[in-house]
């Protein structure tokens, strides 16, 4: 156990954390306390530096760090596709979805599509929001036990049960404002991390880069690991659809939403795209380079896939070195919580819970807030054991939002049906259960026909044709002036 190593990044996740919220949390009192969105959207005043360091952040987690890590393990460099589909994510966010959503004035993604649709398929995503949210914020949970883990030796649950502590403190404090400057710090520390690492490596590595590229390339079955472009089978399986259930996914999501209605115009939401497409986007570089590094060192192959980098860095990296990384990846997988969590519970306080209290007072949703990240944080405590690898049930969660975005763009720009919106996402939904859940993938021999593709094709076919034939009205914006 390295107490040494554990003690330091202990200690700067607890004073950064405890420290910026309870300085932004005084802040926030003299300013009035519960300022309209002062928990869930800070006050809507924030520049576009801090929504676009927050927004990649939010969307900068599990998949990229250790599971970026644990593909590279089974495809190779190719795996730097993930962060490439992200950056593709964030135009889609910051210039087309995000803008369109505060142009009506909601405050949730829900809310948006109530104003389309009607309430009833409002509160339906905001419900399937929730509970993506929440399943997002076991796979933080889970890799930030694995960073715990491989620091301390301790088991695995006892690590998820602490990470799982801290992850909480990282947004009850102070909301957004507090997850906005933590994401600043975090950001600046998991860079530096990275590019210590990989130089680092350059000297330990056994016979250097040149090493693990001869290695792979020796062996015809992982001859292309070295490629950017991988194979076929893997651009068409993996690169577009990653980038295509990302963007769909977050563009019309709460947890893609919640950082832009931080913002204090549209102007500084379109602004922040430069923060946070390279900040979101590069980061999967060096952790591919990492992953490939430990799968090219056969004695790490029995740790597994996903264990195996972690084993390589305690072996092969100086003490200092490893608790920078740990801080680097903890920060990351603590700021993806912050705002997985968040999301769904503003999902609940601002568009359920006000169905039982329409006057409910900022106040009240926000105390209501901070009880429901405690509960999701417990449940993602208890099930983040329960997992399969972050970036395939993160492309699972992705599916379910693709209907969502396709029939947002037919009731913005053409017509408005909520009984056609209904029967798409549901048909949507059920297809994309069907594909995970009875191997049908395998059996038509359709091997590389993701997930994403279905939901895809279902939303299109569904919703064109059920929008076409029922009665609706004109879309939202059709006539109106941006």
């Amino acid at each position: 156990m390295n107490i040494a190593v554990l003690v330091i990044v202990l200690i700067y996740e607890v004073v950064s954390i405890v420290g910026i919220g309870a300085f932004v949390a005084y802040q926030n009192k003299k300013k009035g306390g519960h300022e309209e969105g002062g928990f869930a959207f800070a006050g809507g005043g924030l520049p576009a530096s801090l929504v676009g360091i927050t927004l990649a952040l939010t969307l900068l987690g599990s998949a990229h760090n250790w599971g970026t890590c644990q593909n590279a393990a089974s495809m190779g460099v190719i795996a730097v596709w993930f962060g490439i589909a992200c950056a593709v994510m964030m135009v889609v966010i910051t210039q087309i979805t995000g803008p369109w959503i505060r142009r009506t004035g909601a405050k949730t993604v829900g809310e948006f599509l109530g104003h389309i649709f009607g309430k009833r398929s409002g509160i339906m995503i905001s419900s399937v929001n929730a509970a993506l949210g929440i399943a997002m914020t076991c796979l933080e949970v889970e890799t930030i036990a694995i960073t715990l883990s491989f620091l301390t030796g301790w088991e695995y649950t006892i690590c998820a049960v602490i990470g799982g502590i801290l992850a909480m403190l990282y947004v009850l404090l102070a909301g957004m404002k507090e997850i906005a400057w933590l994401n600043l710090i975090n950001a600046i520390v998991m860079y530096v991390a990275l590019i210590v690492v990989f130089i680092c490596l350059c000297f330990e590595l056994p016979g250097g880069w040149d090493a693990v590229e001869a290695t792979v390339q020796s062996n015809p079955d992982t001859a292309w690991y070295t490629s950017i472009f991988g194979n076929s089978a893997l651009i068409i399986g993996f690169a577009i659809p990653n980038a295509l259930g990302a963007s769909l996914f977050h563009g019309m999501a709460q947890t893609g939403y919640q950082p832009v209605a931080t913002a204090k115009s549209n102007k500084e939401v379109k602004k922040s795209l430069w923060y946070a497409a390279p900040i979101n986007g590069c980061f999967c570089i060096i952790p591919a380079l990492i992953g490939l590094a430990a799968f090219s060192i056969v004695a790490y192959r029995d740790a597994g896939s996903m264990m195996m980098t972690p084993a390589m860095i305690m072996d092969l990296l100086p003490k200092p070195v490893i608790a920078l990384l740990a801080a680097g990846f903890l920060g990351v997988d603590l700021s993806s919580f912050a705002v997985m969590a968040l999301a769904p519970a503003t999902c609940i306080s601002h568009d359920m819970y006000t169905l039982y209290k329409p006057n409910a007072s900022e106040k009240t949703k926000t105390r209501m807030s901070r009880v429901l990240i405690i509960i999701i944080g417990v449940l993602s405590i208890l099930i983040c054991n329960f997992q399969p690898a972050p970036v395939d049930m993160v492309n699972w969660i992705f599916s379910f939002g693709v209907p969502v975005f396709v029939m947002a763009l037919i009731g913005i720009w053409w017509k408005r049906s909520e009984t056609a919106a209904v029967i798409t996402f549901l048909v949507s939904w059920i297809a994309v259960c069907a594909w995970s859940t009875f191997g049908l993938q395998n059996y038509l021999g359709w091997v590389n026909f993701n997930v994403n593709y279905v939901s895809l094709i279902c939303a299109v076919v569904v919703g064109v044709i059920t929008t076409a034939m029922l009665p609706g009205k004109k879309g939202l914006f059709v006539g109106k002036k941006a």
